[in-house]
């Protein structure tokens, strides 16, 4: 039973007080069907939304099945509308953009009924309502006595023992409005149906009680017909969660119904998520630290290519193929480069036809670096087709690519005259020959496609090639070469390079016919040993080789005069010591040739450890510089600066983004309004909320992320671009910027539920 004791209601408006019910006293029962009549303005619309819990009231007491209701909270009204009223409106409420099976299967799937059963039922209920054949029309589509057909529908689906209903023929035509009353009294046999209605005449045929209000009063209280009245049923107030998994899939079908304001909200966060990317990235590179290195300042870098890491164990010791496995591994290495060492020894080469037919326009090839061919083949070693731009592959043991900077690749001219040309070493004395004597220029890359420093030229050479590159250039890039003597009046025979490395030093070269400890150097430095005719002249002497990774010494060894010039004769066992195969120092060529990323793979090797302690020692060329302390100051600045800046763009971002998000989605109040009174409590909306913009921002996020990977993939970027911060992002980067629109959704989304709950159900259909 359904009891109402002086219950009154008021409403204040603009410091008015106004009546709305005044001392009303009922009792309700399953298998009644009560007309409310009255003039406009009475009360009965009051008095219905006071008894379907849409509306509060201020004094006396309603009771549900003995129960008081005065102390409900909003969750117990919601509570108490989602087991006992359905509703079925003048203006039918129905979510517009939904087919009229969706609204039908909407109080169900908010009751914890599985979409298959729901599915089920509703199909059941539309043919009963006679709409079978408008199942998937949308309800913008339908007439107003189809639209009033589905409201009922779905008041059966949900399947209360109260029907509210609040003028549902004022809209209609009489003969739809007579089909509407048939149908609801046919649905009162086993419920309480109370119908607000302004034309008693209509209802009377079916009518088994006649309310009247007049002035917030009952004035008229009449059996028109007898029924068996009926108790209330006793609903428990358990009910079925509904999964994580079917909340997605709801706030997926309100998203998805409404296309156009989708997608205009996607774009919305898409524009605010690559501005704040774009912040982010340029505060991501002020704050990646570029760190010296304590024993390498004395080491000159000629090639600082921004795809270039310099690795040594940080022991000092060789590398083992287990080490050189483990840097492989990281996905950010391309190639690692033994040797290294030959990265930065350039070399001019002269033109063989130019430089025989007097041609004097392209007669040198100048500041020329060296490169193994890795950098251009793929896995499975064959030719990367894709980075050629001019020419062909090698074919012949002397053919070679050459890799140009831009501007050289823009002269047509000047590449019409190296393709196909045999060129030479010109700048440095060879005793013998170069190492294989000449190379011919078949095909041109780009510089920068390989990851190379755009100002420069580079020759990729076979594995092989290379190896013979760095043994011909090894003895030009010793650091320290010493011969001692005895002779207190002479000291010792030293040759020193500096730090630009020079090409005109001591040559080593192997006499296969000398004994293990027999070296040979120029008869003219033989007065530095002994006195006598150089042809009869013996003398031992220690050789000590520095050179950038090891020391090595050799003592006791016996003298030969009468060498070349600049020339060091050794044994071949010497050369093969001097010459040693174990690999001190590599370059990693990482995939990837923004500065961000290399610094990020630099960062990952120095963390490893072996043995608790650090096992890499990792320099970057490109940013190797030495900071003193008013350097380390302002970039403390910069860094606190670009934090600032992510921070106001932050929250500038929310709110602009919050201002647009509440114009756009203002327009689903009603439509939250409407889940409400099917049976959505305030946790299931909020649910639905937070899910639809965790939606929108996925999306946009994951077009963010297809610009920014086309970005990734453009040359033409400048370092001092904002765009540039985003050729910079890695996978936790991108996942932590995820973590930053997400979080901005979630701002957004509980500031806006606060909005949607600030009003009772009544105000927000009222507003709409």
């Amino acid at each position: 039973m359904l009891k109402l004791v002086n219950v009154s209601k008021y409403y204040t408006t603009n410091g008015v007080v106004a009546l709305g019910l005044r001392k009303v006293n009922l009792e309700l029962h399953v298998n009644e069907f009560v007309a409310v009549v009255g003039e406009s303005g009475s009360g009965k619309t009051t008095l219905l939304n006071v008894i379907s819990g849409i509306d509060s009231y201020e004094e006396g007491e309603m009771y549900l099945n003995g129960e008081e209701t005065s102390y409900f909270s909003t969750a117990d009204l919601e509570n108490y509308r989602k087991r006992y009223i359905a509703f079925v409106f003048q203006n039918y409420n129905l979510i517009d953009s939904f087919t009229v099976k969706q609204n039908v299967e909407m109080p169900m799937l908010l009751a914890g009924v599985s979409a298959k059963e729901a599915s089920r039922r509703a199909k059941d209920i539309i043919r009963r309502v006679g709409l079978e054949k408008h199942m998937r029309h949308k309800a913008t589509k339908l007439s107003g006595g189809q639209k009033q057909r589905v409201v009922i529908a779905r008041a059966l689906a949900k399947d209360c023992p109260i029907i509210a209903a609040d003028e549902p023929t004022g809209n209609l035509d009489s003969e739809s409005a007579n089909q509407i009353i048939e149908l609801l009294q046919e649905i009162a046999k086993d419920k309480l149906v109370i119908i607000v209605t302004h034309d008693f005449q209509q209802v009377k045929d079916y009518a088994t009680r006649k309310i009247r209000i007049y002035d917030g009063e009952v004035v008229e209280d009449t059996v028109v017909r007898k029924t068996t009245l009926d108790d209330l049923p006793v609903i428990p107030e358990g009910e079925k969660n509904i999964s994580l998994l079917e909340h997605v899939k709801m706030a997926a079908k309100t998203l998805f119904s409404v296309p156009k304001k989708t997608i205009l909200l996607v774009m919305v966060f898409f524009i605010f998520s690559f501005l704040i990317g774009m912040v982010y990235g340029a505060y991501n590179a002020a704050i990646t630290n570029t760190g010296g290195n304590d024993y390498w300042t004395t080491k000159y870098f000629n090639n600082t290519s921004a795809s270039r890491l310099v690795i040594r164990k940080a022991d000092r010791s060789a590398f083992s193929a287990e080490d050189l496995a483990q840097i492989r591994s990281n996905n950010l290495v391309k190639t690692i480069i033994a040797d290294d060492y030959l990265l930065d020894i350039s070399a001019w080469y002269r033109s063989l036809e130019t430089f025989e037919s007097n041609d004097n326009y392209n007669y040198y090839l100048s500041n020329v670096f060296y490169l193994p061919d890795t950098l251009v083949k793929n896995a499975d070693e064959s030719f990367n087709n894709a980075l050629l731009l001019h020419g062909t592959w090698p074919v012949e043991e002397n053919d070679v690519v050459i890799a140009l900077p831009q501007m050289m690749l823009e002269n047509d001219e000047y590449l019409s005259y190296i393709l196909n040309q045999t060129y030479q070493i010109t700048n440095v004395r060879s005793l013998n020959s170069t190492p294989s004597g000449t190379y011919k220029i078949v095909g041109v890359v780009s510089s920068l496609s390989i990851g190379m420093q755009n100002s420069a030229s580079y020759l990729l050479v076979s594995g092989n090639e290379y190896d013979k590159l760095a043994d011909f250039f090894y003895p030009f890039f010793t650091k320290n070469m010493e011969l001692t003597t005895d002779r207190t009046d002479i000291g010792n025979f030293s040759y020193w390079l500096n730090e630009q490395i020079r090409y005109n030093n001591l040559k080593i070269v192997a006499s296969p016919s000398f004994a293990d400890n027999q070296i040979g150097i120029w008869r003219e430095y033989s007065p530095n040993f002994c006195d006598v005719d150089p042809s009869s002249c013996t003398a031992t002497t220690t050789l000590i080789i520095e050179d950038a990774y090891v020391t090595q010494e050799f003592p006791d060894l016996e003298i030969l005069f009468g060498m070349l010039p600049s020339t060091l004769r050794v044994s071949q066992y010497l050369y093969d010591q001097i010459f040693y195969d174990d690999v001190y120092q590599v370059s990693v060529i990482s995939t990837s040739d923004v500065i961000i990323n290399v610094e990020s793979l630099q960062n990952t090797l120095s963390r490893i450890k072996e043995g608790g302690v650090e096992k890499y020692r990792v320099i970057y060329p490109n940013q190797f510089d030495v900071v003193d302390d008013w350097e380390a100051a302002i970039r403390f600045f910069e860094v606190i600066g670009m934090l600032a800046v992510l921070v106001i763009s932050i929250l500038g971002s929310t709110i602009l983004s919050y201002i647009i998000f509440r114009l756009i989605i203002n327009t689903k109040l009603r439509d939250y309004a409407i889940f409400r009174t099917v049976g959505a409590n305030q946790m299931m909306i909020r649910l639905m909320i937070y899910f639809e913009n965790a939606m929108i921002v996925s999306m946009s996020y994951l077009l963010f992320i297809a610009l920014s990977v086309v970005i990734k993939n453009l040359d033409s970027i400048s370092p001092y671009s904002l765009l540039y911060g985003l050729k910079g992002f890695t996978f936790w980067n991108y996942l932590f910027f995820f973590g930053i629109v997400l979080l901005i959704s979630i701002l957004i989304s509980g500031r806006y539920c606060r909005k949607v709950f600030r009003d009772s159900v009544q105000t927000s259909l009222k507003a709409e």
